[in-house]
């Protein structure tokens, strides 16, 4: 059956819009704290991406008109069922357009563009946010400092302005609950409560006219679960003053009015916008990471903006790629590898990064080529997305190929600082390697095309496939390597069982293959037998969210006292 992607949009708009909004996206708010992939809870079964689905469905609320006759404080169970299945139909319709039309030739050609769009669209627009928000901050602090002065004098924030904020926010449920639900000392427990109403002989149904502040202020909460994510303009203003204020408020922050928005895949105010504002004195956060993000997406907009930055920007932003993959290895090999950057080898070629530790040789090539939006027709979603690839993970595996291939064939490698070789560093023997592995780190992730390069990549008869993974992942998985006393021979191992993954992968998530590993649900004898295919699934990467809220090992790591006390509870 067709589905009408506007007709049903437009059905699933008018359903939600008759909801207030302040307890509506409370309630999505509410329920972001229990996305996850094993046993999810009943009102989020059957959501293939529960994420960007519920912030679409406070979109939807946001950007509708207000009927007073119609307002409802909240949804019934039967009512959300009726809003998934719309959701997912409405994903259905998507699907469809991937589907054969009558006049199509079902060729091999037209199989392989379809297997290259479709997973690619879906994952482009279905993905939520994957990396920590210290990654994020760091990138805000490192991209953006060098065009700090333009930034403040468009905006009337520092980035340090934009951080601290955020940060005062961030906190904004934990004091919530500090200061109206957790007990103080002094204060009854539920239980000391109960025995008073019994020994008073005052019955259940009459114990809300006696109930401490601490427990009125738990079940309203539970009522209205955005009141815990809501604070005062005046709470800011006493904190940064009221500039500063009223400057990030005006940026970050949007108000219910009826817009023109409408489909899953147009430009979601909540990415850019997502401090919901209630009256102007008011705020409702929906999601705490969205903030960040929305921080981080605004100054590169900016930046790129500027035609006196946006080179500028694009260097910076490459530079700091090849800083932080150097850094990040080097602590894992605990600052005892050799490292080249920014080299030329004896055939005048500049290549990025050349990690050699103990027998294994890291190739590395950086990428920090922009993802661009896929098209929804695959006609027109194929050409941009080969388009894409070809910039980033095909050319920096043709980069990296120039250096590997003096290991694959043992020749001597001749590295120089400069392009015309009058500055000569070192000879590397290549024979001494026993394993060499080509790497393209890139800015962003690509989903399925960059977790199986089988589908896209072109790679030399005498070599194997490289491992392209985005910096966020990389680092994280060397993290966790590191905190489970993983050595060198660990990710010589892994790199090993990755490269022979290509081709029988399914997953559009690096840090599923890697959780996988770390788990023992992948092993060199299994993914020796080329007729398995391996289908990963998003608990594979639940060992990293573990961790982190034990403390992952960040620099700057948020909360790392508490986390580490054994007293921290983590929402969501």
């Amino acid at each position: 059956m067709n589905i009408d992607l506007e007709k049903k949009s437009q059905e699933l708009k008018d359903f939600v819009s008759k909801y207030e909004t302040t307890k509506f996206l409370g309630d999505i708010s509410n329920l972001m704290r229990f996305i996850r992939f094993e046993s999810p809870i009943k009102s989020l079964q059957g959501l293939s991406s529960p994420q960007r689905q519920l912030l679409y469905l406070g979109a939807l609320n946001i950007t509708s008109a207000i009927d007073d006759t119609n307002q409802k404080d909240q949804y019934s169970d039967e009512e959300f069922e009726q809003i998934k299945t719309l959701l997912n139909e409405i994903e259905n319709g998507y699907q469809q357009f991937f589907y054969p039309k009558p006049d199509d030739i079902i060729d091999e050609e037209y199989k392989n563009r379809i297997m290259v769009a479709m997973p690619t669209f879906l994952s482009y627009f279905n993905q939520g946010l994957l990396n920590y928000e210290e990654q994020i901050i760091e990138r805000i602090e490192e991209y953006f400092k060098p065009f700090e002065k333009e930034i403040t004098n468009h905006f009337k924030l520092t980035i340090a302005d934009f951080i601290d904020i955020y940060n005062f926010i961030d906190q904004v449920q934990n004091n919530f609950i500090d200061e109206n639900i957790n007990r103080k000392e002094g204060k009854q427990t539920w239980e000391e409560f109960c025995n008073e109403m019994k020994s008073k002989g005052i019955m259940p149904w009459e114990w809300q006219a006696h109930l401490p502040q601490h427990f009125q202020n738990l079940f309203e909460s539970m009522h209205d679960t955005g009141k815990m994510h809501r604070y005062s303009k005046q709470s800011l203003i006493d904190k940064f003053g009221k500039e500063k204020t009223n400057s990030f408020l005006d940026t970050f922050t949007c108000k219910r009015q009826k817009t023109n928005f409408l489909y899953y895949t147009e430009i979601n105010i909540l990415h850019s916008q997502p401090i919901f504002n209630i009256n102007d004195e008011q705020f409702q956060l929906i999601e705490n990471q969205q903030v960040i993000q929305a921080i981080y997406n605004t100054l590169f907009q900016f930046c790129i903006s500027q035609p006196s930055l946006k080179e500028k920007f694009y260097a910076v932003r490459g530079k700091k790629l090849e800083e932080k993959i150097e850094k990040i290895f080097q602590r894992f090999f605990k600052n005892k590898a050799f490292v080249y950057k920014s080299f030329y080898t004896q055939d005048k070629h500049e290549q990025d990064l050349l990690f050699l530790h103990e027998g294994l040789a890291l190739i590395v090539e950086a990428k920090a080529s922009k993802r661009d939006e896929p098209r929804r027709e695959p006609d027109k979603a194929y050409p941009l997305i080969v388009s894409n690839f070809e910039e980033t993970i095909q050319k920096g595996y043709d980069q990296a190929y120039r250096v590997k291939s003096k290991f694959i064939n043992k020749e001597t490698l001749k590295i120089f600082q400069d392009q015309n070789l009058r500055n000569h560093l070192i000879d590397i023997r290549t024979k001494n390697y026993h394993k060499a592995v080509s790497l393209i780190v890139t800015l962003e992730r690509f989903g399925q095309i960059q977790t199986d390069l089988s589908y896209m990549l072109e790679i030399y008869e005498d070599d194997d496939f490289p491992w392209s993974i985005c910096i966020d992942d990389l680092e994280v998985f060397l993290l966790q390597l590191e905190k489970m006393g993983k050595k060198k021979s660990d990710l010589t191992e892994f790199l090993i069982i990755r490269e022979q993954l290509h081709g029988r992968l399914i997953t559009g998530d690096e840090l599923e293959v890697c959780g996988a590993f770390l788990n023992n649900k992948i092993n060199r004898k299994q993914v020796a037998d080329d007729n398995v295919t391996f289908l990963m699934t998003p608990d594979l990467a639940d060992i990293f969210d573990e961790s982190y809220h034990r403390g992952l090992g960040f620099d700057n790591e948020k909360n790392i006292e508490k986390k580490k006390s054994g007293k921290y509870i983590t929402f969501g």
